[in-house]
């Protein structure tokens, strides 16, 4: 989290006035942290569904899930070939340029000046959050996200800010809904990966243990899996000479720095002799290891069901997860129709960049502009959660005690109410398609339950509202400020921050 003042924050984001800030100091029953997710009505299935497959349930989604039902609505996504994207594909390609360049055209650019160092990769992160809010293929994007966090890399580690570009595009978001084999096979030759764990270095003469360790405790058998030193050793020795085309910024494998000498992986021998083969045979044993089933089994319930899944549901993605040769759409069809998915309603905490991308998914909110792309990112790094920023490689923290500080609650209000009072510059939203006429307290209650939270709230929560929006006017019509003041508010309650 940057120690921002709150002020400077308010400021940087283009506030206009000091009306949305006083908002977000008012003590509010709603904003108390004390709601837990027993406190809370169940929400409808068609909600906590959508919100945990998606960046945010909208009218457009629940019109969906009523067509299709629940079963039908979770094919559709996970058929993500099928939904067509154009549109938001479209503004990209139009809008942000470097997201579809190789590595090549962005160093050309940046060496003769024409390009910012940094751009591609500030091009990259707008793609990701517009393709979060706009996308049809929502579970997609999710996986996407889930994918680059588990094969984390420093977006500003060098080389790494360009050639994260082409591995988000030609390895994440293909291979997302794909197989675990499949992903692992591709990151490993991915050359952000082998610049970010050092492979790019590694020799016969002087093997780098980076990727070889990162490998098997964060990739796939998980930080207590069966691994001792010798097998990072061995499996050192068989990526060397995997390394990044220094003209093109591909992949390229150097046999002269190869050690072709007899390795033995996790009991399993690789014959000497061999080449590029030795790190690809060292892939397929570590994706179909039982330790590597049941690592990212346990990463995929606790991402979609809690943030302590039941052992139960974790065993049971595991079978699933072996049987079908680590297939990502049948782990998912099988987490997302079980009863412990259905149980587990507001149990996980939107972290900061899912929150951002729902409160203006649900708002049906315009962000389609470079100045609400600047204040997206400057938001995103005052909460810590700027895609392709976390500097280790273990990704970021998948659960709500890492994201619950005071501070980062406050920046959340913040931005929700400077976006609801139309103070956040580049961002704007059609508030008569939300909120409609007449503007009677029980009318704008009515509207924000069907088209905001999608959700009922128990009557103590509805008669504070009913009470907020009744002080000090008259009986039958609320001012448009009060009307947006509640919509941040319930925008910062548990009832939308929970899914």
């Amino acid at each position: 989290m940057n120690p921002l003042n709150r002020r400077d924050f308010i400021k940087q984001t283009g506030a206009v006035s000091t009306g949305a800030f006083a908002l977000s100091l008012m003590p509010t029953q709603l904003l108390a942290s004390n709601h837990s997710s027993e406190y809370l009505p169940s929400s409808p299935l068609s909600t906590h569904l959508i919100n945990r497959i998606s960046f945010g349930i909208n009218d457009e989604m629940q019109s969906l899930y009523e067509n299709l039902g629940y079963k039908g609505f979770v094919d559709y996504q996970l058929d993500a070939d099928n939904i067509d994207d154009s549109e938001i594909e479209d503004y990209i390609a139009q809008n942000l340029p470097t997201v579809a360049m190789s590595p090549r055209e962005i160093r050309d650019l940046i060496d003769d000046g024409s390009l910012n160092q940094f751009k591609a990769a500030d091009e990259l992160k707008t793609a990701t959050f517009l393709r979060a809010v706009y996308s049809k293929r929502q579970l997609q994007q999710v996986m996407v996200e889930f994918w680059n966090n588990h094969f984390s890399v420093f977006h500003f580690d060098g080389p790494i800010s360009f050639l994260k570009t082409t591995e988000d595009r030609e390895v994440m978001r293909p291979l997302a809904l794909s197989t675990f084999a499949e992903i692992l096979q591709a990151n490993a030759k991915s050359p952000a990966m082998i610049y970010y764990l050092d492979t790019f270095s590694s020799t016969k003469e002087a093997p780098n243990e980076n990727y070889a360790r990162e490998v098997m405790e964060l990739h796939t058998l998980g930080v207590d899996g069966p691994y001792t030193h010798v097998d990072i050793d061995e499996i050192a020795r068989s990526f060397t000479g995997w390394q990044i085309n220094q003209r093109t910024g591909e992949f390229r494998f150097n046999s002269e720095k190869h050690d072709t000498g007899e390795k033995i992986v996790l009991g399993i021998p690789i014959a000497a002799g061999g080449g590029v083969t030795d790190g690809e045979q060292v892939i397929d044993i570590l994706a179909n290891d039982p330790n590597t089933a049941a690592f990212i089994s346990y990463k995929l319930c606790r991402h979609f069901i809690s943030d302590n899944p039941d052992k139960s549901i974790v065993d049971s993605t595991t079978a699933k997860f072996t049987a079908t040769g680590g297939d990502i759409k049948q782990c998912l069809r099988h987490i997302l129709l079980s009863k412990h998915f259905v149980l587990s309603r507001d149990q996980k905490l939107k972290r900061p960049f899912n929150y951002l991308a729902s409160v203006v998914r649900t708002m049906n909110g315009d962000v389609l502009n470079n100045r609400a792309s600047r204040v997206t990112r400057f938001v995103l790094d005052a909460l810590g959660h700027q895609p392709f920023n976390w500097a280790t490689p273990d990704g970021y923290p998948d659960t709500a005690s890492y994201w619950e500080s005071t501070t980062g609650l406050l920046y959340r209000w913040d931005f929700t109410n400077l976006f609801c009072f139309d103070e956040l510059e580049g961002h704007s939203y059609d508030f008569e398609q939300l909120i409609s006429a007449p503007y009677s307290p029980e009318n704008i209650l009515n509207q924000i339950h069907k088209k905001i939270l999608f959700r009922e709230m128990n009557a103590i929560d509805q008669d504070f509202l009913l009470d907020y929006l009744n002080q000090g006017l008259s009986v039958d019509e609320v001012s448009l400020s009060k009307i947006k003041g509640a919509m941040a508010i319930v925008l910062g309650s548990p009832y939308f921050q929970l899914s």
